[in-house]
């Protein structure tokens, strides 16, 4: 008898309760595999739009029309309250997803994973050690066959680095942290920041608060959503049935028309029609924003999409309104102070509130992944304390295999998807693909799998290729790990991560484009 063999065994462990780990325990469920346990930190299912979870600030909403972004919706017949629903939509869905499929009772709350190490012993391929994410305490550990990390590429908040935030003598909090019990109203406000959840916070808060600061380092391009509640034409086309999966379709044989849409992923990396993009936008930024001077600051330098752009209505003309103020300065805020924040040209402002909108540390490895022999996937991608244990350099197959870690599947990695994909689209996809996996060994009796590195290699290069000439390397950016904040501490810009388009990615993980799995999959 091994040490191991004290713990529970289960055939999967999933790890994050979001859209990922939801879908792909219910397709393991319909693949005849019920032996699955998914460990969730968090009080609720959904991930980064659970209840108090990451999303959980006021205006929070996806930017992604939710008709093509919540999956399942004719399975379960739910139909969306508008274009783009909001953060407790979002939240109250995966709830009503995670009861239609029958898998609550597969979910362990309260549960954050702490280690994974691979122990090779027979079926008793991982162990996985967890604590209670709210005491601390040790909490379950358990031995599985199979290990699937689900827990999504954006769910570490990333705080500025600068000095004296511990100093600040009022309120303050980063937007994923957001404190419930604040009250902003007939307060003076500064939010850092201008990405996706600074601009839904300032939209949200900005008619409450007595004066609202925003502090701009770099601007953001803008389109408006043009949101409205669903209109009954679509009602009825949901009512009927197969409507959702109509419009979550990606042609990836190329086998139907070009769809229509406002831009096009070659559009974006193409110079002339990504300039043309820009002048409508600053054009459009002209007209909303009574300021010539203030449009002119609004209005970004670099190509549209280099940086994530925003789809939100109301964001430019908010900076019309008498109590909301634009800071901006290149070198951003560069100390916290008593009473509020010191700017990168000297001056300082005071406020009784700091929001910190700063995003996220993308790719980031939240626990140790410890692999066989010892080696670790902070190793293997090079992730290590000097870049914050951000993936940088990673190699994969298709971002879900590892070599050296059997039987280990990473969803939404750093080397499956392009910034502008639909992601619950590609959780989809990676579901099937390691349910289907998974009931294939099961009924082989084949105990491992794990790409050769030959494969990897090979995808690794095709990868580091994709990116020639996208428009994500003419500016700083989380994609690339090479914000201002990375290239100031001399972090290295991250490398090996797929740029190709969505439709290009499946090519090689459904259509054997590079190989099929048996060719590049090591079985044991």
């Amino acid at each position: 008898m091994s040490a191991a063999d004290q713990y529970p065994h289960h055939k999967v462990v999933v790890i994050g309760a979001g859209f990922s780990g939801l879908l792909c325990t219910s397709y393991l469920k319909e693949a005849g595999i019920e032996d699955v346990c998914l460990f969730e930190k968090n009080t609720s299912v959904g991930g980064v739009w659970s209840y108090g979870g990451v999303g959980a600030y006021p205006g929070a909403a996806c930017d992604v029309p939710a008709y093509t972004y919540l999956p399942f919706l004719d399975r379960t017949g739910f139909i969306p309250s508008k274009k783009y629903v909001s953060q407790q939509e979002i939240a109250s869905y995966a709830e009503l997803l995670t009861d239609h499929c029958g898998i609550r009772d597969k979910v362990h709350f309260n549960r954050k994973v702490i280690e994974l190490r691979c122990i090779n012993d027979g079926e008793r391929v991982w162990q996985v050690t967890t604590e209670d994410a709210i005491t601390g305490a040790p909490a379950e550990i358990v031995t599985c066959q199979h290990v699937v990390t689900a827990n999504g590429p954006l769910s570490s908040p990333r705080l500025p680095e600068v000095a004296g935030m511990a100093d600040f003598c009022g309120e303050s909090f980063h937007t994923a942290q957001w404190d419930a019990s604040a009250d902003l109203k007939g307060k003076r406000v500064g939010v850092i920041g201008t990405g996706a959840s600074a601009a839904q916070v300032i939209t949200a808060i900005c008619d409450d608060v007595e004066h609202l600061t925003v502090f701009q380092r770099t601007p953001t391009w803008c389109l408006p959503r043009d949101d409205e509640p669903t209109p009954p034409e679509m009602i009825e086309r949901f009512k009927a049935g197969g409507y959702s999966e109509e419009l979550r379709y990606v042609d990836w044989k190329g086998e139907l028309p070009p769809a229509e849409v406002a831009f096009s992923f070659d559009d974006l990396h193409d110079e002339q029609r990504n300039a043309a993009i820009c002048a409508g936008i600053a054009e459009r930024i002209k007209q909303e924003v009574d300021d010539p001077e203030l449009a002119e600051k609004l209005t970004p330098d670099y190509p549209f999409f280099c940086k994530r752009a925003l789809f939100i209505d109301d964001y430019y003309t908010t900076y019309n309104k008498p109590n909301v103020t634009l800071v901006d300065d290149p070198g951003g805020v560069v100390r916290v102070t008593e009473s509020g924040v010191q700017i990168a040209r000297g001056e300082t402002y005071d406020v009784d509130v700091i929001i910190y909108a700063t995003g996220f540390d993308s790719n980031f490895i939240p626990f140790p992944i410890i692999g066989r022999d010892g080696v670790t996937l902070a190793d293997k991608f090079g992730a290590n304390e000097a870049n914050k244990f951000q993936m940088t350099r990673p190699h994969s197959l298709w971002g879900l295999h590892v070599d050296d870690m059997p039987n280990f599947y990473m969803m939404i990695g750093p080397q499956s998807l392009n910034p502008v994909t639909n992601v619950t689209l590609l959780c989809e996809e990676q579901s099937k693909y390691i349910s289907q996996l998974v009931a294939r060994m099961t009924a082989d009796g084949t105990t491992t799998v794990e790409p050769s590195q030959d494969a990897v290699e090979r995808w690794t290069s095709l990868c580091e290729a994709s990116s020639d000439g996208k428009v994500w390397l003419r500016c700083n950016n989380w994609y690339m790990k090479s914000t201002k904040s990375d290239a100031a501490a001399g972090r290295e810009r991250s490398a090996g991560m797929w740029m190709g388009s969505y439709a290009d990615y499946l090519k090689h993980v459904l259509g054997n484009e590079g190989g099929k799995p048996e060719e590049l999959l090591n079985f044991a």
